[in-house]
């Protein structure tokens, strides 16, 4: 699992396309919830993604990409966030999870807790949240 300076430095060194991807995820926050370079490029696009713009699907593919081909980004009112570390998705039994950076462009209330790091995992379940800078977290979803 990534330590928290890895994902800070990770946002720091691409600052400007997190940027960008916040900024057209937040305008895309009543289209669609989920977006990675695979499920960009599924035929035909579902969940909302086809009434993105094909201009529009070019520019998320580009900015995933310029951060790590890996990265997912969910996008809803509270929060968009970017993670390429999860796991327990889907599963019948045990815990999903997910640790990365997001962007609360209305602020942390009501999103999670604020705890100085995640180095060290909460071991309840829940949404913990580190500060990088204004409106900008390392986060930590965990649920049963």
């Amino acid at each position: 699992m990534p330590k928290d300076a890895e994902l800070t430095e990770l946002f720091r060194s691409r600052r400007d396309a997190f940027e960008k991807l916040a900024a057209i995820g937040v305008e895309d926050t009543n289209t669609t919830s989920y977006l990675n370079l695979e499920t960009l490029n599924e035929e035909p696009l579902t969940d909302g993604r086809e009434a993105l713009s094909p201009a529009r699907c070019i520019e998320y593919e580009h900015l995933i990409a310029r951060i790590r081909p890996d990265l997912a980004v969910w996008l809803d009112w509270y929060r968009i966030t970017f993670s390429y570390w999860r796991g327990g998705d889907w599963l019948p039994i045990g815990r999903s999870w997910m640790k990365g950076i997001a962007y609360l462009p209305h602020g942390d209330e009501r999103v999670g807790t604020i705890v100085p790091n995640l180095d060290k995992l909460p071991s309840t379940d829940g949404i913990y949240l580190v500060p990088i800078e204004p409106k900008w977290y390392i986060i930590y979803s965990q649920l049963d």
